[in-house]
């Protein structure tokens, strides 16, 4: 099941992928969780969200966005039906620019799946996201 896991896309907490972002870090900026996929992760410090994407099939290729915690705007979680396999998290960002299919270009949100056994770390991540952003 893991191995179907990580070809689905599907992530978990890893907090060791902090290391991915250390160089970037600035002073008095710490890594409160990161949440790996594949070879992409999402991080959040307390400044911000990190969204790391490993690119080519090396994946020597690795760009790093980061999102200041002024532009995250939103977040959603939406629940698993008996048959789904995983809930979806969904943080609306600011900055995160992409082409509509009507050319016209919109925020996209930061997305993600999580196995419908880690629901419960996914409402966590969803409390951080809150907590550390959103009420601040």
């Amino acid at each position: 099941m893991a191995f179907f896991n990580k070809l689905a896309g599907y992530g978990s907490i890893d907090n060791s992928a902090g290391d991915r972002i250390k160089d970037y870090l600035i002073d008095g900026e710490e890594v409160i969780q990161a949440f790996t996929f594949i070879r992409d992760s999402i991080i959040l410090s307390n400044y911000g969200i990190y969204l790391v994407d490993v690119q080519g099939v090396s994946g020597k290729k690795v760009e790093v966005k980061f999102f200041p915690s002024k532009n995250v705007k939103s977040i959603s979680f939406e629940s698993a039906s008996t048959f789904d396999l995983d809930v979806d998290i969904k943080i609306g960002v600011d900055g995160n620019s992409t082409m509509g299919q009507n050319g016209i270009p919109y925020n996209a949100p930061i997305s993600f799946k999580v196995p419908k056994t880690q629901a419960q770390e996914a409402k966590e991540i969803v409390k951080l996201v809150k907590k550390h952003y959103l009420f601040k």
